[in-house]
This record gives structure tokens, C-alpha cells and sequence, in this order.
């Protein structure tokens, strides 16, 4: 239909200009969806009728704090250019603290007055020894084994500190503090109740003063779980529609290549089987977290110099993975709307809430109407249904500080804190803002968090009648498998691509 285009001898102007070309030739067959029939292919690949569910993408939730940049120039002739962050770039880290008390400490004196109606609430300034109180505020755990760059370099001046990668960092002598904006007091307590807490969540805690500046916990108050919200196109879906969650594609992995384009021809209606009668239902494709294959490179490639053709050839290399997952998703496109959620993988910030992959990395598929790169932590209401998810990070992260059941726990225990990633900015990486874009309002019908070593769910009845399906999306590359989620029922449906089978296996709901 097009031109073959050779990336390595044409310049990007004229690269545009034959995309430009191509979509002008695609106007004529788009349909109402952003469906391109044609669109990228050279053969005749079955088309899938979608069932049409109302969507509506909140793409500012994560990104309407972010500081703003600027590029001005440093002299009249403008050759030189320097970034500069706006009025938002001297902002410190306790902001994020003091906005997310302030968003939750109403919530956590309602929820005390109800359960310890007559006990007054104090500050931290005004508590007196041997009386009886509540304080509002935010914890604090002091770690031994915790990882301090600042400590590790002072040690050792002539090397780069190397971070400890372990899995657990609780230690016997681990303390746990409270703060509220008068002060700190050190809490007494259980051993079980120190490692079940992390740094950042806050809380309600009634309890009794203590010479010393400590307080002995009697019991914590959580905010609990969100309201749920209402909406009135749930009412309006009266057949069974699916959204359809991949998680760790790892596109350009060469131990993947045919898993990958078995899914692609499965999603496409080009594979028929017994489960097939779901594909035209499918209403979202999203791609939840390191979609595109990352090399591990050793130490070495970093402190050895590097010639320019050499520094040129792992460019290009680093380019042929994002290159094959632009194809897949222009191909993709033209029968069902996709959402790309990054990773800590991918080609973006590594700092959380991380922003929407660029639009040029995607210069075929963005074209499309039906493909939007979004930010992690995600947000979108389809077919009535809200929902909230991440690329793993704040889970793995609080699980190396904490005791815990398991991760769906934890996972659940996000909901009943009311914040996606309480151990930010203390131990997960995240931008300096002045508002918390982490707290969760509203409870989300479907919480996902991708990345995660194998498939599981649970579904989740809150005190108000709130009903969330909580699921972890095994990486596909390592799993071969996907998740259907029935927006109407919110059953899940995994599906195992088998390689030593031309057909994946048929889906069976999971309740």
C-alpha cells in the first residue's frame, strides 16, 4: 500500500512526510473507532466486529502536578540551549507529606470520632504523659538495613557506593515514629506491629503518653476504603464486554518472537478456537508495564570508553525493539483501542508517576486514533466501570519493608491506606510535587498491578458495599499469558498461549 521506507538513509523530514502521505491515502477507509482496515498491511488479515462501550480516559490524574520545564536560550544567537525548570523545581519533598495529611486527616477524624466517640485528639505539641488521646499524622519506620547512599559514600569517598539489592530490609532493631506538624514521638508497640507498618501511610492512633517523647499504640485507625463511584453507562452495558491486560510484552526479547505474534494474530480474529466468540467483545487492549525488551548491560560498558560508531551501533540496537512494537501496534490498531501503560523498563522517567511514552518513538501506530500512551499510575473509567492500576513498582517497593500475608494482601492494604505508594518519596523514586497525585478518592472496580511472576485475583467486598476484582498480570513473556476481564461480572479469564500448540488454550473464568 506504501513505500518501503529506509530508516538508515532518509532523513526524519521525509520520513513525516511519507506518514503524512500514508494517512492522507487511510482517510477515505477509517471507520467511527479510528479502525484502519488496510492500515500497515500486506495481507488480508480477518477483521473482528468490537462491541462499542462508552470510555473516557482521565489523562491529566497523574500529570496535572507535574512541575513544568522550559527551554530558553543562553545567548541572542539561540545555538546554545538550557533547561530550566519552572517556579515548581524548588519544591522539597515535604510537601508531598503535608498535602497527603492534609487530604486524608478528615477522613481519619471521622473515622475516630465514630469508633472512639468522647476521646479527644490531640496534637503531638499539646500530649501529656499518662493521658489518654488520638493523634493524626504520619509514620515513620527507622531502618538499620535500610540503603543510605549519603552514609555509604561518606564511607567510602573513592567509589560509587553499590545499593544492597536484598529482598527483605526489616531488621531486629527497626523503630517506628509518628509525626504530625508539631512533632515527632516514638511509638511503642509490638515487634509485628513495627514490621507490618511502612514509612508514609497515615493514620489515627489511640493510645497513651509517655515520658520521653513515646506513646504506647493501644490501636490504629486506617483511612479505610474510598467510596465507589456510580456511573450511568454501567447501565448501559447490557451484554458482556472484556478488557484485555498484557503485562511485561518485552517486544524484541529473541526468545519471544513467536509467542508475541501468536497473541497479536489471536487478538487480530486471526486464530480460531472455542474462545473466540470473546474477541469481538473485547472493547481495550492495554499493555500495562515493560512492553519493550531492555539488554542488562554489564558494569563495564558504563567506565570503558566508548568510540563514536560503537556508541552509534548500540543506539540503533536499542531502537529495532521500539521499531518492532510500533508494527505490532499499528497492526493492532485497526480492530481495537490500545493503552499503553510504561514500566520501569521502558523507554520513560524511571521517577513515579511515570509519563506517557512519546509519541514519536510510535510514529506509524500514533497515527491511529485508537492508541494513547498513557502515565503509570493509570487511571480510566470503560463501560461504567473505574479503573486503577500501576506497573508494579509500588507494590514491589513496600513489600521490602513490611511483613505481610502476601501481595494480594499488600495490594488490598493500598486500598484500606487510601494511597497507591506510601513509601514514596522516602524509598520509591518520585517527582518533587506540591500536591500527592498518589492518594486514592475513589475506589476503582478493577485495581491491576502488572509485572508480577505469575497470575492471580481476588475480589474484594468492602464495609459499604464496595466491590473491587484485584488481579496481578504475570509477564507474558515469561507466563505466555493474558487476562480478559468481564466489565459487566467482573470475572477474569486468563489465557495461556501454549507454543507447542498452534491455538492458545481456552479461557475458563476465575471467580
Amino acid at each position: 500500500m506504501f513505500e518501503e521506507i529506509n530508516d538508515e538513509n532518509e532523513s526524519l523530514n521525509e520520513l513525516f512526510r511519507k506518514i503524512q502521505k500514508i494517512e492522507s491515502k487511510i482517510k477515505q477507509n477509517k471507520k467511527p473507532y479510528g479502525n484502519d482496515k488496510n492500515f500497515g498491511l500486506d495481507q488480508d488479515y480477518k477483521s473482528t466486529e468490537r462491541l462499542d462501550v462508552i470510555i473516557h480516559h482521565n489523562k491529566e490524574r497523574f500529570l496535572e502536578k507535574q512541575p513544568k520545564s522550559t527551554i530558553k536560550s543562553d545567548n541572542d544567537g539561540g545555538a546554545t540551549t538550557t533547561l530550566v525548570l519552572s517556579q515548581h523545581s524548588n519544591l522539597q519533598y515535604s510537601s508531598i507529606y503535608a498535602s497527603r495529611l492534609e487530604k486524608l486527616n478528615p477522613i481519619l477524624v471521622e473515622n475516630v470520632q465514630s469508633k472512639y466517640p468522647g476521646v479527644p485528639i490531640q496534637k503531638i505539641l499539646h500530649m501529656k504523659p499518662g493521658d489518654e488521646c488520638i493523634m493524626i499524622g504520619t509514620l515513620y519506620k527507622e531502618m538499620e538495613l535500610k540503603p543510605n547512599i549519603l552514609k555509604a559514600y561518606a564511607q567510602d569517598r573513592a567509589m560509587l557506593p553499590v545499593l544492597d539489592n536484598r529482598e527483605s530490609f526489616i531488621g531486629e532493631k527497626d523503630k517506628l515514629f509518628f509525626e504530625d506538624n508539631t512533632g515527632r514521638v516514638k511509638l511503642i508497640g509490638s515487634k509485628e506491629m513495627i514490621d507490618s507498618l511502612v514509612t508514609g501511610i497515615n493514620v489515627a492512633i489511640l493510645g497513651k503518653g509517655l515520658p520521653d517523647a513515646e506513646f504506647e499504640v493501644k490501636d490504629i485507625v486506617f483511612p479505610g476504603i474510598p467510596p465507589q463511584p456510580h456511573s450511568r453507562d454501567l447501565e448501559s452495558l447490557k451484554d458482556d464486554a472484556y478488557i484485555c491486560l498484557i503485562s511485561g510484552l518485552n517486544v524484541g526479547n529473541p526468545n519471544n518472537i513467536f509467542q508475541t505474534q501468536l497473541l497479536m494474530d489471536y487478538l487480530q480474529g486471526n486464530l480460531v478456537d472455542n474462545g473466540s466468540d470473546l474477541l469481538g467483545k473485547i472493547c481495550k487492549v492495554l499493555f500495562v508495564g515493560n512492553s519493550i525488551h531492555k539488554e542488562s548491560e554489564p558494569i563495564e560498558a558504563f567506565v570503558r570508553y566508548s568510540s563514536k560508531s560503537e556508541i552509534q551501533a548500540k543506539q540503533a540496537k536499542k531502537a529495532i525493539p521500539i521499531k518492532d512494537f510500533d508494527g505490532l501496534l499499528c497492526e493492532l490498531c485497526q480492530s481495537v483501542p490500545v493503552d499503553i501503560i510504561p514500566g520501569p523498563n521502558d523507554p520513560t522517567n524511571i521517577s513515579l508517576p511515570q509519563l506517557p511514552l512519546n509519541s514519536c518513538l510510535f510514529p506509524f501506530s500514533i497515527q491511529n486514533t485508537n492508541l494513547t500512551t498513557t502515565t503509570n499510575p493509570y487511571q480510566s473509567q470503560i463501560g461504567g466501570r473505574l479503573l486503577l492500576g500501576t506497573s508494579g513498582q509500588n507494590i514491589e517497593n513496600a513489600s521490602r519493608y513490611m511483613t505481610y500475608e502476601n501481595r494480594m494482601a499488600l495490594t488490598e492494604s493500598t486500598l484500606i491506606w487510601r494511597h497507591l505508594a506510601p513509601t514514596a518519596p522516602d524509598t520509591l523514586t518520585c517527582a518533587a510535587l506540591d500536591n500527592d497525585p498518589f492518594v486514592i478518592e475513589q475506589c476503582p472496580h478493577i485495581y491491576f498491578v502488572g509485572c508480577q511472576d505469575h497470575f492471580e485475583t481476588k475480589l474484594l467486598k468492602g464495609p459499604n458495599d464496595e466491590i473491587v476484582r484485584l488481579i496481578f498480570i504475570p509477564n507474558f513473556s515469561e507466563t505466555n499469558t493474558i487476562i480478559l476481564v468481564n466489565l459487566k461480572t467482573l470475572d477474569t479469564f486468563p489465557i495461556h498461549f501454549d507454543t507447542t500448540s498452534f491455538f492458545p488454550q481456552s479461557p475458563e473464568s476465575t471467580e
